[in-house]
This record gives structure tokens, C-alpha cells and sequence, in this order.
């Protein structure tokens, strides 16, 4: 009964996408410039449900304090109390997870023990959807064996540290890092991207970089609108962002620069690779004519690399295309799919101009994604309820289902519990942190099956496979003893005895309170038959049904 339940549940989420188009938004205008009229439910005074939804864009999963004094700044009990402007500011100050390269555990592992334990659950989340856009995988990274650290998991801890430092801070300093990023400069040919050969003969820079940068780091490959929606012609053709003659004015820009040593190299040669400090300038290996970049700008004759360096990513910054692209990215990643060009527009509006005049605030723009009137209160509005949400990716899979049952990871001895996390996500789809291309490990404009033009980046990794291990991650979890022998822990005291009871939990803290009359039929039947088993057994069995239900499986 439970695997022929279970699959028919999974195989629902395939096919959950709605036949609808896409939604009409009511949000209001913003008045000014950091200030938005609320509708949805008072900031200051959110309500369980609300509180709940919050916790799942914000975090990697709603947790409760149980009890504790002094509930810890990502609980409901928390976030009840001091409102949700509030939580996002204590998020803003939590102290900063890191990864180390050199540990024993390996950095998949570590970010799942950060996912589930570390405080700065906000930070996390961003860094997280950096790293879907502004992507270095660690398997672009060789590993220099005539050297004794890992150079792979060195190279991308150093560029997780990196997202996570700059996480809430400017998009223009954030595009820098990580273009002088070492990592970045091995995986996109950055680093040793030379105008000249050793010889002195000039030669066509690298356009790895420059490509990428531009297609998938800032502008896209189609001009937008402030709110999202393509440019189209008189004809109904979408419009190019950039030329080709461009990518190539890009790469000279950049070429140039690279691995940090005492020295720059003579021309036409490079220092061997490090990750120990961002790239140098090495001006012997620049190509210094003026190019054409964006909007008719050039860079200036004779300049140095790091003169180019900034006229380009200036270039770039202060294109119009750059904010909608990004923003509705971020919000994909943290709330909806296919937010309406109402709500890209707010957040747009943001990144431009936080209030102060300042371009590219990230920690402006993560406030507006999560106070927008399409993010808060107890569900989406009526209107879009029908086309909102996003498929829970693998990873937050796992932890909201580790952390929404009181869910620790022990460490001691030889444990690695944030490895078994690990396999499990990558069993689903999603090897963290090793994205199989620069288009991560799915596309932002992956179509929903059956969606109707609806977007459903997640759904790209979703096939029959990987639906199965959904049921099977799951079921591990709840059933299986190795997964405690490994240091899982989860407590399933926190359910009340009682089946009708306990369905009910389930529909406040898993679903916050949305569950549908067919769900509920279908867990409650299921866990008062007689086969059922025990009370600890109908506990497993209601939370593995209710987790595998579109319901839950389409984060609303």
C-alpha cells in the first residue's frame, strides 16, 4: 500500500503545473522608492501561516523553538514575535557560516550541516542562488597533483565564501569578486586570458568569460523590459541584448589578468594557479586598444587591465537589462516562478534605487522579494494562487523535511550526516556544489510540463527517475535505520498520537494550513487502516504521504 501511494502521489507532482496562463497580478504601485503600501497582512503582526510561508523563502526549511527560552531567529516563535521586518534584519546580522576546502568533510556535506544547523539561514539562501547564477562548478576545477591541497574543493569553498560574504552587500562589487575570482578564472578561462603569445604576436583574447558573463551573469540573451517581460519588435521577435562584435570587445577588456604571484609573467606566458588571493593585472598580456562595449561606450585607448576591467563591468552594471534579469531571478529562486511583471517591476525599482540613490543593493532588493504583497500572507493572492509557487528544488527537499522534524545532524566521530543529505540530493538531481554546466543545475526559463507557457526551472531535473528518488529519499528518512546510523536524527514525538491529530499538524506546519479535502482523506484513510502498524509507524506514514503530495512538493 505505501509504495503504490506513494508513487501514484510523486508521479502527481509531473503533472501539477496548471493549464492556465499566466496570472494577472493586483499589486499595488510602489509609492517612492523603498516604500510599499501593504495589503496582504501587516508586516509587524504576522500570523502563524504567514509566518510559515516566510520561513520557507527564507530559509531552508521552517523549524519551531519547541519550548526554547529564547526561540532561536529562524523559528515561527521567533518570527511571530518580533514581526517580519524585523526577522529579516536579524537575519541581516546573524553570524556568517563558512566552508573550509581543506576539511575532512567534504563541501557537499558541509553546506547541508550549514542548510540545516547555521543561523544565518537568509545568507545561505542567497549564496545559494548566487551560485545557481553566477555559477563555478567544483568539477571545472582540476586538481594539480603535484600539489598537496585539494585544489578543486579549495577553489570552490574560497567562491562559496565569497557568495556568502557578499551576499547582502552591492551586485557592482559582487560582479568584480567574482570576476577576479581564482575559481572563476579556471572555470570560465578568466585567469591566463592573454592578447599575445610569447613571441609577441597578437592573438584573439578568450571569449569564454565575456560570453557567459553576459549571458547568464547580468544581461540574458534577450533585451527586457523593466518588469521581466521580453522587448519585441513590430513583429513580435525578441531583441538580441548584446552582438557577438561585443562578446569580443568584452573579452580584450578582460584579457590580461592572471593567478596571483610575486610577479607578473613575461608576455605571452602566466603564473601556475592559486586560489589563495584574487587574480593580478599583468599589463605585458593586455590587449590596451579601445573597444566598443554596451550602448555605444568605449573603453579607453591605451588603458591598463584594471582600467578596462572597471569601464567594462561598469558597462554592464548600468545596463537597463541587467536589474530585471537578476531580480526576477532571485525571486524564482526565493518565492515564485513566474512572478507577475507587477512584482519584478517593485524589486527592479529597488535594485535601481534603494532609497539613497544607490544602484545594485542586494540587501534592499532580498527585503522587497520577501515583503512584496506576492510573497506575504497566508497564501498567494486569490488571482495567481492557481499559477504561484515553485517545485521544491532537491536540496530544500531534504531540508525542510530535516528540519520541519526537529532535525539535528550528528557530528561526532566519524559521522557525516551532511554526506548522507548530500547523496540524497544529488540521487534527486542536484549534486551540491557540483552543477553539471554553467546553466547550473537548470535553466531559469525551463518551461512547467503542461504549464501552458508557465516557467518551472526546477521541473527541467524532474523525470521518472528522479521522482522515484523523492519517494525513496523520503522514505529513508522516515523508515529506514541507516539513516539514524548515520547520524540523521529526526523526532517524530513532536506528532500528536492521535491520527486526525496528527494529519492536522502536518496541514498547519507542513502546508500551513492549505491542505485540500482529498489530501486529507487520502493520509487519514491511509494512516487508520488497520495495516498500518503502530502509532510511530502512522506517524511515518502520514508525514511520507503528505511530503510526497503536489501540495507540498509545489512550494506556495
Amino acid at each position: 500500500m505505501i509504495r503504490r501511494l506513494t508513487l501514484t502521489l510523486a508521479v502527481c507532482v509531473a503533472a501539477c503545473a496548471p493549464d492556465e496562463g499566466p496570472p494577472t497580478s493586483h499589486t499595488p504601485p510602489l509609492d517612492a522608492p523603498g516604500q510599499q503600501e501593504q495589503h496582504a497582512e501587516p508586516l509587524e503582526t504576522p500570523t502563524e501561516p504567514n509566518t510559515l510561508r516566510f520561513l520557507e523563502q527564507a530559509t531552508f526549511g521552517p523549524r519551531q523553538a519547541f519550548g526554547a527560552p529564547t526561540p532561536p531567529i529562524d523559528t515561527v516563535e521567533h518570527v511571530m514575535t518580533v514581526g517580519i521586518r524585523q526577522a529579516i534584519t536579524d537575519q541581516f546580522a546573524a553570524p556568517r557560516s563558512t566552508f573550509d576546502g581543506l576539511a575532512t568533510k567534504d563541501l557537499g556535506s558541509q553546506f547541508f550541516f550549514h542548510a540545516v544547523h547555521g543561523q544565518d539561514q537568509l545568507r545561505l539562501r542567497i549564496a545559494f542562488a548566487l551560485s545557481q547564477i553566477l555559477v563555478v562548478s567544483q568539477n571545472g576545477i582540476p586538481n594539480v597533483m603535484s600539489t598537496p591541497e585539494p585544489e578543486p574543493r579549495v577553489a570552490m569553498a574560497s567562491y562559496l565564501n565569497l557568495l556568502s560574504q557578499r551576499a547582502f552587500g552591492n551586485f557592482r562589487q559582487l560582479l568584480e569578486d567574482v570576476t577576479l575570482h581564482p575559481a572563476m578564472g579556471t572555470y570560465l578561462d578568466m585567469a591566463n586570458n592573454r592578447a599575445f603569445k610569447p613571441n609577441g604576436q597578437p592573438i584573439e583574447p578568450n571569449e569564454n568569460y565575456a560570453r557567459e558573463m553576459l549571458q547568464l551573469f547580468t544581461l540574458g540573451l534577450h533585451k527586457l523590459n523593466e518588469n521581466g517581460t521580453p522587448v519585441l519588435d513590430n513583429l513580435g521577435r525578441t531583441t538580441p541584448s548584446y552582438t557577438e562584435a561585443q562578446v569580443q570587445a568584452f573579452a580584450h577588456a578582460l584579457s590580461g589578468w592572471t593567478y596571483a604571484g610575486p610577479t607578473c609573467p613575461t608576455i605571452g606566458r602566466t603564473n601556475p594557479p592559486t586560489y589563495a588571493a584574487p587574480m593580478m593585472d599583468c599589463a605585458v598580456n593586455h590587449n590596451s586598444t579601445s573597444k566598443e562595449l554596451l550602448r555605444g561606450m568605449w573603453t579607453t585607448a591605451n588603458g591598463t587591465p584594471r582600467q578596462h576591467l572597471k569601464e567594462a563591468l561598469d558597462n554592464v552594471f548600468d545596463d537597463p537589462n541587467l536589474p530585471p534579469f537578476i531580480c526576477k531571478q532571485l525571486i524564482q529562486h526565493l518565492v515564485t516562478s513566474n512572478p507577475s511583471p507587477e512584482y519584478v517591476q517593485d524589486v527592479v525599482n529597488i535594485f535601481k534605487n534603494n532609497g539613497s540613490d544607490v544602484r545594485g543593493d542586494l540587501r534592499a532588493v532580498i527585503r522587497r522579494i520577501l515583503q512584496h504583497d506576492e510573497a506575504r500572507g497566508p497564501v498567494p493572492p486569490a488571482a495567481q494562487l492557481a499559477t504561484f509557487g515553485h517545485l521544491r528544488s532537491p536540496a530544500l527537499h531534504v531540508t525542510t523535511l530535516v528540519r520541519g522534524l526537529k532535525g539535528t545532524l550528528d557530528t561526532t566521530g566519524t559521522l557525516d550526516p551532511g554526506a548522507k543529505l548530500s547523496s540524497w540530493s544529488q540521487s534527486m538531481g542536484q549534486y551540491v556544489p557540483q552543477p553539471p554546466s554553467v546553466f547550473s543545475y537548470y535553466p531559469p526559463n525551463a518551461p512547467a510540463p503542461g504549464g501552458g507557457g508557465l516557467l518551472g526551472p526546477e521541473f527541467a531535473i524532474l523525470d521518472t527517475a528522479t521522482v522515484t528518488a523523492r519517494a525513496n529519499v523520503t522514505h529513508d528518512l522516515l523508515f529506514a535505520a541507516a539513516t539514524a546510523n548515520a547520524g540523521v536524527l529526526i523526532d517524530l514525538d513532536i506528532l500528536p498520537v492521535n491520527s486526525s491529530d496528527t494529519v492536522q499538524w502536518l496541514n498547519r506546519y507542513f502546508l500551513h494550513g492549505t491542505m485540500s479535502p482529498e489530501l486529507r482523506d487520502i493520509v487519514l484513510n491511509a494512516i487508520s487502516h488497520p495495516d498500518a502498524g503502530d502509532t510511530l509507524r502512522r506517524k511515518k506514514l502520514a508525514v511520507y504521504l503528505t511530503s510526497l503530495a503536489p501540495e507540498f512538493q509545489i512550494q506556495r
